[in-house]
């Protein structure tokens, strides 16, 4: 065990967006137990993340069962939490021997942890981050942990002043951004997760979003996503000035640049989650699923800087919004003022 520290054993092995989602969690575990060295089972997208995760010690990727076994042993953890239980990490947890196990009451996994708790996620009640926020209390709670803090405010990530200043201004020279006017990124991939809204309604709300400002527009998008932002590239009015990122070689350049935006606006992704743990504003397009409402994946930003858009469900195959309606929305999210402090 690390000299002074209590070690905790946490698992969140999905997708990007799923994992941001636990870092407000993470940060009130961090605040009520200063001395938690906390070590985090990840998926191999998120791995990077992890690793620059300011409440994570220690990461391993998911791996085969025995690999994994063999690297934590060295650990004497005190308890662990799966935000996402699956039966393989349930069967882990057990044989590591740790005495307190917390996870959701759902499907056949729980029965390998001892404490769990009853969530119902897919009813959406609250959102993500906040159920996950529980998993901690009932951790505090179980470990009799005196004078529970209360849990704080975005931003989750804060980058490196200098290092991201000098990232920016190549961003700066590199996209030719106008100093003068507010740089919005949109995201027209869905990341294999959510539908998200159709290339023409992107086209539709940066024209609409035209006629206010003569704003900078960046395409967001991986590598699978260029003929997206081709296609938009070519179908645009002439008089938006809009250009497509140089692509991502990795998560940390992808980071940084998401940093550069005043804006995110993109479906329910990885990326969108990750705007909103660096506390920029964003723009969400969710489907009206319920298990995939807007109040249960809203973005972990202050809440004046994020605006939720629900799918109307006119088409089966992308989000669809009211375009005049949700322009009006997302200028007005613009043009608000930042609250001092945040």
């Amino acid at each position: 065990m690390h000299d002074n520290k209590k070690e905790f054993l946490i698992a969140r092995n999905d997708k990007i967006g799923d994992f941001m989602l636990i870092w407000p969690a993470l940060a009130w575990l961090k605040k009520n137990i200063p001395n938690a060295h906390i070590v985090c089972i990840v998926s191999q997208s998120s791995s990077e993340l992890a690793q620059q995760c300011p409440y994570i010690d220690d990461y391993y990727i998911d791996m085969d069962y025995k690999s994994l076994k063999q690297s934590l042993s060295k650990y004497h953890f005190a308890a662990s939490i799966a935000f996402f239980s699956t039966f393989r990490i349930g069967f882990l947890f057990k044989n590591l021997n740790i005495p307190v196990r917390i996870a959701p009451k759902t499907k056949i996994a729980q029965y390998f942890h001892n404490y769990r708790i009853k969530q119902n996620r897919s009813k959406s009640e609250k959102p993500e981050f906040e159920y996950n926020i529980d998993l901690v209390y009932e951790l505090l709670n179980v470990l009799n942990h005196d004078e529970i803090l209360d849990a704080d405010d975005a931003p989750f990530w804060v980058l490196d002043p200098k290092k991201h200043n000098d990232y920016k201004e190549q961003f700066i020279q590199e996209h030719k951004i106008n100093l003068d006017k507010k740089v919005i990124f949109l995201h027209p991939g869905s990341g294999g997760s959510s539908k998200t809204l159709s290339l023409d309604q992107f086209i539709e709300l940066c024209e609409g979003l035209r006629s206010f400002d003569d704003y900078n527009f960046i395409i967001h998008c991986a590598k699978n996503d260029t003929e997206k932002a081709e296609y938009i590239l070519k179908n645009i009015a002439n008089n938006v000035n809009i250009k497509k990122i140089k692509e991502s070689a990795n998560v940390t350049q992808m980071v940084n640049n998401i940093a550069c935006s005043d804006l995110f606006i993109a479906g329910s992704t990885g990326p969108l989650h990750i705007a909103g743990a660096l506390n920029k504003k964003t723009v969400g397009f969710y489907p009206s699923k319920k298990s995939s409402t807007s109040l249960r994946w809203q973005t972990i930003n202050n809440f004046h800087k994020r605006l939720s858009i629900t799918d109307t469900d006119r088409d089966k195959k992308n989000i669809s919004v009211d375009i005049k309606k949700t322009v009006l929305e997302i200028q007005k999210l613009i043009s608000s003022e930042e609250i001092i402090g945040n």
